[in-house]
Order: structure tokens, then sequence, then C-alpha cells
């Protein structure tokens, strides 16, 4: 039920982003110029480079419940997920203007965040505890084929929207007392985009927006330094690394 729950909000998050660069899109058209237009007929290459805040989606009630098993109390858990579902992001992507106001590209980002607590393992013995420090580094990528399209509103402000259709890696980087872990895994993603632009010369502008990267693993590499097993995620257990954005950043085009 929880997954099936994020993959709905994923979804209408990825139809909001578009509905509103289309609204948006339609009622701008009027304000549309020929000098403007003529930019973007000599400007055939588009780069861009971004960063900001990013947020995991995914659902952490399984996840706390265990580390009470650890000697976490609730509180402790719950700041534990808080930390580790904000993080940073950052991108570059790279667009071809097959038209004046719409171009075809690549589009890579970045993810990472972490966060740590200390805890207990009881190895069962009935007297040892062995105390320390619970950690987990995530890194989540995204690079992919990606549409792009500019609108303009007025002499200094515009528009733009992205979709992307590409595929997500996943990284986590976990150390329990002093076991370390690792996971890994791939899967197919898509990325939606809608912002703002700022003219800050005819070549360069300035840009904020907000994105959604929606993506589910369905199978996990692990590896604890010793042995490495793949295990397929099915149903409820599938791991959701569907993450929203908020970046800014400049807009080259040459």
């Amino acid at each position: 039920m929880n997954r099936r729950i994020s993959t709905s909000i994923s979804l209408s998050c990825l139809a909001i982003i578009l509905f509103l660069f289309q609204l948006v899109s339609a009622k701008a058209q009027s304000f549309e110029d020929k000098g403007h237009n003529q930019i973007f007929k000599q400007s055939k290459f588009l780069f861009s480079v971004d960063g900001g805040l990013g947020y995991l989606i995914g659902n952490t009630k399984d996840a706390k419940n265990q580390m009470s098993n650890y000697g976490i109390s609730d509180s402790d858990a719950d700041d534990y997920y808080n930390r580790l579902k904000l993080g940073e992001h950052g991108g570059v992507s790279m667009y071809y203007y097959f038209f004046p106001q719409l171009a075809l590209g690549v589009d890579y980002n970045l993810f990472a965040t972490s966060s740590s607590v200390n805890g207990f393992l009881d190895p069962g013995d009935g007297w040892t505890h062995y105390y320390g420090p619970f950690e987990e580094k995530i890194y989540t990528s995204f690079v992919g084929l990606s549409v792009f399209q500019t609108q303009k509103l007025n002499e200094k402000w515009g528009m733009y929207g992205k979709f992307s259709l590409g595929a997500a890696l996943y990284r986590n980087e976990s150390l329990i007392i002093v076991s370390p872990l690792l996971i890994t895994g791939k899967a197919p993603a898509v990325k939606g985009e809608f912002g703002f632009s700022y003219r800050l010369t005819d070549w360069v502008k300035l840009n904020a927006g907000v994105s959604y990267m929606f993506s589910s693993l369905q199978k996990i590499t692990v590896d604890d330094g010793i042995n490495s097993s793949e295990i397929k995620l099915e149903g409820d257990s599938k791991e959701n690394i569907s993450r929203l954005n908020l970046s800014t950043g400049l807009q080259f085009s040459f």
C-alpha cells in the first residue's frame, strides 16, 4: 500500500510539472517577439549547470521501527531519517536546438546525503553489547536523454521545462558499529522539471526551478566486503529512490 501511495504521488508531481509548463506557456505566447526568437536562431547549443537541495520521498516507517532493536529511541530515529532524506544535488545538461524553442540533449544529476546515530548491537550471547555508530551515505544519480523547451514571458523573464528518460544509479555506503556494508542498484527513471529564468545577457540566464525524479529499485546488490549477493525486491519491499529537487543555476547559449 505504501509503495502504491508513493507511486501515485510521484506520477502526480510529474503531471503537475508538465501541466504548469503548458499552462504558463499558453498564457505567455502573446509576449513573443522576433528579436528574442532571433537569439535562439543564432544559438544552437545550450549548456546548463545547477544545484540545490533534494528530498528523498521513500517511506522510512519500517526502517525506523527496526532501529529500536539497536537501542535507538524513536526521536533519534526520526532525526536520523530526517537528515538522511534531505541532501544536496548538482547537475549539468547539454542541448542542441532543433527549433528556436525546442532542444534535445543529455541531462545528468547527482544527489548525496548522509546521517549517523549511536546505538548498540546484541550478538545474542546474553552478556555482550557492542556500542558504536550507525552511519549511511547515500548517492543517487540520474542520466538520460532530455527534451528542453523554453518560453519568453517578457524582455527579461522566461520559463523552461525539461522532460527526461533514462536510468537512476543508487549507492548506499553503510556502517554498523565496525561492519561496513555496500548496497548498489540501478533502475529506469523519469525526470521532469519546471522553472523560470532571468536574462543576464543575450547568452546567459539565471534559472531557478523544481524537478522530480521517479525511480524504484527492483533489484540490489549487497556486499559486506567478504560476500556479495544479489537480492530481488518485490511488492512493498521495492526501494523507492524518487526525490524532489529545488535548484538554481546558469544557462549558457552559444
